[in-house]
């Protein structure tokens, strides 16, 4: 383990998952739902205009330009000269929350790696299939790695994804490996707590109402609202369900989630293939800690947050790439 976690760490977040159990599972499965859930989101994004903003970062917003496509940004540029640019896919189920939703965390992320975060708005899929997401995320990445050197003086680039955002951002990695001759420009991957089979592990199909944070029935009944035309064998196909792929040729990456996640044994496979397939892949798993847990302002969340923003560095400046 990277991190070293202590026995009062784990108690904190012990308590922290007495708490969550007795509060609602969220459920998106609705509309209803989904527009609850939004608009709490909304309601978080108001406090958070209120923090003050971290000193010398300036954040700015752009469309992406790439595949015929406009996709909106938000920039976060450092005071700093820049070191790289980390190219950040938030989560929310596929169906909820939005770029804003991360503006504190990009920000404090700006400030403590000197890199510059694009952080993509791609859309949701309560009005477009999962393709026209991944579609965003790659037209989004194509256009940083074309203009990442004039606009930021760098080529040095990141990926950083979670939850939902996190299987987004696999499934853009595989297309620019498909499409890009010599696939190198990425230095590096920061996966938290994805979920990789659209079909759903074992460890997904047999959770119950138990699970922490999210019920567990729940996510599965959302996988196949989000494919209503396709059998359990067709979500499995690579282009959705990344586990499955082909993984040769990706960059080094750093799986992260909790002990206490559903989507545990998403990233246990995932990191072990990709391993198998290029040697380049850790996990870092967070003991007694749910999804999302890095929200919850734990010491656990603030270890693992201080590991991945070192990780972050070292892969940015690493003197060559394709570096195992």
């Amino acid at each position: 383990m990277p991190v070293d976690f202590t026995v009062s760490d784990v108690e904190e977040a012990r308590k922290l998952n007495a708490t969550l159990n007795r509060l609602p599972r969220l459920r998106m499965k609705t509309p209803l739902g989904r527009t609850v859930l939004n608009a709490v989101l909304r309601i978080v994004e108001i406090f958070s205009l209120l923090r003050p903003r971290r000193r010398g970062i300036r954040r700015e917003l752009a469309l992406a330009t790439a595949l015929n496509q406009q996709v909106p940004v938000r920039i976060f540029r450092p005071a700093a000269p820049c070191r790289g640019v980390i190219i950040d896919f938030h989560g929310g189920g596929w169906t909820i929350g939005n770029a804003r939703m991360s503006d504190r965390q990009n920000a404090d992320l700006a400030a403590a790696t000197n890199a510059v975060v694009v952080s993509v708005d791609y859309r949701l899929a309560i009005s477009v299939p999962i393709a026209a997401q991944v579609d965003d995320c790659e037209a989004a990445a194509l256009w940083v790695l074309d203009h990442a050197a004039a606009l930021f003086g760098t080529t040095r680039i990141v990926v950083k994804a979670s939850s939902a955002g996190a299987h987004l951002a696999v499934c853009m990695l595989l297309r620019l490996r498909d499409r890009l001759p010599n696939f190198d420009a990425i230095d590096g991957v920061v996966l938290y707590f994805g979920l990789y089979d659209f079909a759903g592990t074992p460890m997904v199909r047999n959770a119950g109402r138990k699970t922490l944070l999210l019920d567990a029935p729940t996510v599965r009944e959302t996988l196949c609202l989000l494919t209503p035309d396709m059998t359990d064998d067709q979500r499995r196909d690579p282009w959705i369900s990344p586990i499955y792929a082909e993984l040769d040729g990706l960059p080094p990456a750093l799986f992260i989630v909790g002990e206490e996640d559903m989507l545990l044994e998403d990233s246990h496979k995932m990191e072990a293939r990709w391993s198998a397939a290029n040697g380049n892949a850790e996990l870092l798993v967070a003991p007694a800690s749910p999804h999302a847990f890095v929200k919850f302002g734990t010491s656990i969340a603030a270890k693992t947050e201080a590991f991945v923003k070192s990780w972050i560095i070292a892969h940015l400046d690493r003197e060559t790439r394709n570096e195992q």
